[in-house]
Formats: structure tokens, C-alpha cells, sequence
């Protein structure tokens, strides 16, 4: 997914500056910006961040929570949910959110848009096949990362599973080092996209 993006109006909010001086930033070299196709000037998160960090000035909480990565989980057995919530906590700079129901899931992907999704497939109402084809289906969605997260052990509905839109598989009983490096390969990868 993209990084977060900010227009110059946002930078001077956020820096309580008036938007002349960060055009003034922005044309001195002093912050990185690039330009879209209507000449309007863009700014990454991770530029202005390094901006604001090189000359010593204080990042705002806005800016701050921009940089936790957001995880939803999404299972039907709340103890598979106990345990994975644990083993992600210890996951630098993440908010969980977890679910039971893949109807849930579906709106909390909308409304919360996060960064990655952990999805079992056997769930009762919708499963994660119908989960992953209706996120897949999103123009604005259907980047998100998604990881199986199944008990599916037969070998064509494994192979369903992987050729379903998910991006890996993970099979339950998980163990938990593995486990978080599938994780981390998709966190430090990805940014948020609003």
C-alpha cells in the first residue's frame, strides 16, 4: 500500500506554520516534496517525518499515530483470538482490532482499513474465501495484505485457500516466532493508505 500523503495546507496545520513557509521548505530542498500532475505539491509521511526530526521540531500525535501499523484478526474461536492478540502485542507500534464474523470483518476492513489482515477460512457466516473475494473485489481495499490463517489440512482445500486472493498461508497450531516474521515481512512493508 501506499505511504500517507500530505498536501501543504495539512503541513501547516500540523506544524502550526503559515503554508507560505512550507512551500518556502519545500522549494529550498529543505523538505523532500514531489509534485502530481496537476503541479500540486505532495509530501510522504516518512519525509516530513525526517524533516521535522533533522531540525528539531516536535512531531504531532497525528503524525505519531500515522506510523502504528493496524492489524486486524479475524477468527471465530476467541481463544485462537487471546493467543494470536498476545503474540502481536509484542509487535512494536501495532493496534489490533480483532473479530468473530466475517460479515464484521468485511465493515471493519472498510471503516479501519488496515494495514493487514489475519483471516481464518472456516468461519459460520461468511468464510474467509467470501472474506477475501469481496476485500479483493475493492479497488480501495484490495491491496491490503492478507494471511491465512487456517486448521484446513486437506491438500486441494489448502490449495484453495492459497490461490483464493491471500497473499500467505499460516496453518493453525501456529508457532509463534514463525508466525511473526510472516507478520513483520508485511508490516515493514506496508504503510497506511488513507
Amino acid at each position: 500500500m501506499p505511504e500517507k500523503i500530505y498536501t501543504t495546507y495539512q503541513i501547516g496545520k500540523f506544524c502550526q506554520v503559515n503554508i507560505r513557509t512550507v512551500i518556502r521548505w519545500i522549494e529550498t530542498g529543505k523538505l523532500k516534496a514531489y509534485a502530481t500532475p496537476g503541479g500540486h505539491r505532495r509530501v510522504k509521511w516518512s519525509d516530513l517525518i525526517n524533516f521535522l526530526t533533522q531540525n528539531r521540531m516536535p512531531i504531532p500525535r497525528e503524525l505519531e499515530e500515522a506510523k502504528r501499523k493496524k492489524i486486524l484478526v479475524v477468527d471465530d474461536d476467541p481463544d485462537f483470538l487471546d493467543i494470536v492478540t498476545k503474540i502481536l502485542q509484542k509487535v512494536p507500534e501495532v493496534e489490533i482490532k480483532t473479530t468473530s464474523s466475517g460479515f464484521d470483518a468485511g465493515v471493519l476492513v472498510a471503516e479501519w482499513n488496515p494495514d493487514l489482515i489475519l483471516l481464518d477460512f472456516i468461519m459460520p457466516d461468511l468464510d474467509g474465501f467470501e472474506v477475501t473475494r469481496k476485500i479483493r473485489g475493492n479497488p480501495r481495499l484490495k491491496k491490503i495484505p492478507i494471511i491465512a490463517v487456517t486448521s484446513i489440512t486437506d491438500p486441494e482445500e489448502l490449495e484453495k485457500v492459497k490461490t483464493s486472493g491471500v497473499d500467505t498461508l499460516v496453518t493453525k497450531p501456529i508457532e509463534s516466532e514463525s508466525f511473526l516474521k510472516k507478520v513483520d515481512r508485511f508490516i515493514i512493508t506496508t504503510s497506511h493508505n488513507y
